[in-house]
């Protein structure tokens, strides 16, 4: 599963005689063809991952997908076994169910997200999402959307590139995704081979009601339909490890049945 959580220009605040004015029109004119070619550079790298990951063909193509992961859920200053499945259809449905081990009993978990309304079911309890719940997991589902490559060739999005960093020995180089209305996201390619290592935006966490960075860690990739997909993820919140999880099974669909995404 390609996983498909930057503030937007706006929002970036919240978390500047005539000899004079000629030298300042060369000045602007100067920056606006640095920021031209930075961007194209930024899409070059896009490009080369798009390439690396099966083509854009492809993935256009599968914009549903289900994985089957297990691994643990870091919380409360405790590591909880998980397993379960994860389902994602376009941008803005998802289908999260889990089983938790907590305290020597699994507690089964449920949350969907379908559009403009989502739930969580717990145990037998079912949570419908307020509008700021809402508004927090689209951003996710756009975080994993943007990771998905293609849709960065469109002229709705804004690119640069953020330099070469290391992830553990991992060269790695970034760009910058802005988007109207959303939150900006970073991802980082594999230096050589082009492959998504990891992408990261801001989140709001659900305990504190802060923003807050979430990276997601992709690797071990493995072909499925003739697109990469990652067989392991780790998501950390703030610093903090959250999620590890090792994806079993993968499968890819042109679309998901939307029943999959109604309330439990």
């Amino acid at each position: 599963m390609v996983e498909r959580s930057i503030p937007t220009p706006t929002e970036v605040p919240m978390k500047h005689s005539r000899h004079a004015l000629v030298a300042f029109a060369f000045l602007f004119a100067a920056s606006a063809s640095v920021r031209a070619d930075d961007e194209k550079d930024a899409l070059a790298l896009v490009e080369k991952a798009i390439k690396a990951h099966g083509g854009e063909e492809l993935l256009k193509k599968y914009s549903g997908s289900t994985a089957k992961i297990k691994g643990t859920v870091h919380a409360m200053g405790m590591a909880l076994p998980m397993s379960g499945e994860v389902s994602l259809n376009g941008t803005d449905q998802l289908r999260v169910e889990l089983e938790i081990e907590a305290g020597g009993q699994k507690i089964s978990v449920l949350t969907i997200l379908n559009k403009d309304k989502g739930w969580v079911r717990i145990a037998d309890n079912t949570m419908e999402f307020s509008k700021e719940q809402v508004a927090s997991a689209r951003e996710q589902t756009y975080a994993g959307w943007v990771a998905n490559l293609y849709p960065l060739k469109g002229k709705e999005f804004s690119l640069a590139t953020t330099g070469e960093q290391k992830i553990g020995d991992q060269s790695v180089l970034g760009v910058k995704v802005a988007h109207k209305g959303h939150n900006e996201v970073t991802l980082y390619f594999d230096k050589e081979t082009g492959m998504l290592a990891k992408y990261e935006s801001n989140v709001k966490d659900d305990a504190t009601g802060q923003e807050v960075l979430e990276e997601k860690f992709m690797s071990g990739y493995k072909a499925v339909k003739g697109l990469q997909q990652p067989m392991k993820i780790t998501t950390k919140r703030d610093g903090k490890l959250l999620v590890e999880g090792e994806v079993s099974e993968v499968q890819l669909f042109e679309k998901l049945d939307e029943s999959l995404f109604t309330k439990p």
